[in-house]
């Protein structure tokens, strides 16, 4: 019964970082298709970004605990952990920086309160993309059918956001901020998938 207890409680965590995750890539969705071209962006912007810093607040404990205490890949929890409290910082910066930065007599200031957060969210996208391969990989080697593909798409995905999101890391935004976009769209679908891989019951073992 205790053992049947504990792993329910693994679950309950693990479907509360999944719901978490799954809402932030919603939140991405978003503010590229409203907030960024709405009149009171401003206003949704903040919304937004304090949902986010909840949401990977959140999921920031919960894997924290299933790195503990997951039979299974406690390494992928551990990636979602980091890159979680990695994105709190990363929205935290935008919401109490980037206001007193863009007001700044000097440009460069804002420039590079900007570039550090965007730094810190592709260091995150980086360890979800890290955290779906190795879910996927055990998902594809111990489940079947649906769950099996699901799992060969999450490490697709999660491989093109290590690469794209560390590319971005070492060079940063880019000209024209060339890498936002591609590390964004990569990060995001990666998050996608491993929140859907961590809404899959575990298979029994045999």
């Amino acid at each position: 019964m205790e053992q049947s207890n504990i792993q329910s409680s693994l679950q309950s965590h693990g479907i509360i970082v999944a719901l978490m995750l799954l809402s932030t890539v919603a939140t991405q969705i978003f503010y590229i298709a409203v907030v960024s071209g709405a009149d009171n962006a401003d206003t949704l912007r903040m919304i937004v970004w304090t949902w986010e810093a909840i949401a990977f607040s959140l999921a920031t404990v919960g894997g924290l605990v299933l790195a503990g205490r997951s039979p299974v890949a406690a390494a992928a929890f551990a990636a979602i952990a980091i890159g979680s409290i990695t994105n709190v910082i990363q929205v935290g910066m935008g919401l109490a920086e980037f206001g007193p930065a863009r007001g700044s007599e000097d440009s460069a200031v804002f420039g590079t309160v900007i570039a550090g957060a965007f730094f810190l969210y592709f260091h995150g996208k980086a360890l979800f993309g890290l955290a779906a391969i190795i879910l996927g990989l055990a998902a594809f080697a111990k489940q079947g059918g649906l769950v099996k593909g699901l799992g060969a798409i999450a490490v697709l995905t999660g491989a093109a956001s290590v690469l794209i999101n560390v590319y971005a890391m070492a060079t940063g935004m880019g000209a024209e901020n060339a890498n936002v976009q591609p590390a964004g769209a990569a990060g995001t679908a990666a998050t996608l998938f491993l929140g859907l891989l961590l809404l899959v019951p575990a298979k029994p073992e045999s």
